[in-house]
C-alpha cells in the first residue's frame, strides 16, 4: 500500500512538473500549444517638430518551437507620409525562472516628403527575470537620400524595465527607460515611461505605454521633445 502511495505521489509530481514546463508567461508568451500571435496598438502623441501624430501598428509572430520565433511589424501613422516595417527573429534560452533572448532585427522606414529611406540593423541580447528585464545590443543605421547612402556609426542599444509584480500575474505595471521603440533607434537620446498589461481572457491581453522623450543628449532635465500614449491588444491561437 505504501509503495502504491509513493508511486502515485511521484506520478502526480511528474505531471505537475510537465504541465509547468509547458506554460511560459514571459516576453515570448508561448504556452506550448498556440503558435500564432497577432497584436496591434493605436498610438497618439505630440512632438515639438511635427505637432500631433498618431496611427496604428500591427504585428504577427509565429512560434516555430518553444525556443524559436519570427515576428513582423507594420506602422502606418496618419498624415505624415511615413510608414515603417520590420522583421525580427528570436531565440530563447531558459535558465530556471529567467530567460535570455538572442535577437536579430531588420527595419525599414520610408519618409515620403523627404524622399528618403532608412534601414536599421540590430543585434541584441535580452535578459528577462520575473521582475526585471535588461536589453543590450548594437544598431547600424543606413539612410538613402538623393541616390546616396549615409551610414551612421554603430550605436549601443540599451533598455531597462522593472515590474511591480511577477510576469506570470494576470495584470502588471512597470517602468522603463531605453533608447529605442518599435520603429526607431536613437543614439544617446533616451525615452522613459510607464507600461502595463492586463489579461482579459486566457488568450487575449490588453497592454499599453506612456512614453516621454526629452530633448538633449542623456538629459532628463531638458525641454520635453515628445510624449505619446499607445494601447492595444494581443491575441494568440
Amino acid at each position: 500500500m505504501r509503495k502504491k502511495q509513493i508511486c502515485l505521489i511521484a506520478a502526480l509530481l511528474m505531471a505537475c512538473s510537465t504541465a509547468m514546463g509547458q506554460v511560459y508567461s514571459g516576453e515570448q508568451k508561448f504556452d506550448g500549444e498556440h503558435k500564432h500571435e497577432v497584436s496591434g496598438y493605436l498610438q497618439g502623441g505630440q512632438n515639438v517638430v511635427i505637432g500631433g501624430f498618431g496611427g496604428p501598428a500591427a504585428f504577427y509572430k509565429h512560434h516555430f518551437t518553444q525556443r524559436w520565433d519570427l515576428e513582423g511589424g507594420l506602422y502606418l501613422p496618419f498624415g505624415h507620409n511615413r510608414y515603417g516595417m520590420y522583421a525580427r527573429g528570436s531565440y530563447r534560452l531558459p535558465i530556471r525562472n529567467q530567460n535570455l533572448y538572442f535577437m536579430g532585427k531588420m527595419m525599414y522606414n520610408r519618409y515620403q516628403q523627404a524622399n528618403s529611406n532608412e534601414y536599421a540593423y540590430n543585434l541584441s541580447v535580452k535578459w528577462e527575470h520575473r521582475y526585471v528585464d535588461i536589453l543590450l545590443g548594437i544598431t547600424l543605421v543606413d539612410y538613402s537620400l538623393l541616390g546616396s547612402h549615409y551610414f551612421e556609426k554603430p550605436a549601443v542599444t540599451a533598455g531597462l524595465g522593472v515590474n511591480i509584480r511577477p510576469r506570470e500575474n494576470r495584470w502588471n505595471l512597470g517602468l522603463f527607460i531605453r533608447n529605442y521603440d518599435d520603429f526607431y533607434y536613437d543614439n544617446w537620446n533616451i525615452n522613459w515611461g510607464i507600461r502595463y498589461y492586463c489579461t482579459i481572457k486566457n488568450r487575449l491581453r490588453n497592454f499599453g505605454e506612456l512614453n516621454i522623450r526629452p530633448a538633449g543628449s542623456l538629459s532628463q532635465l531638458a525641454t520635453k521633445y515628445e510624449a505619446s500614449i499607445k494601447t492595444g491588444l494581443i491575441y494568440t491561437w
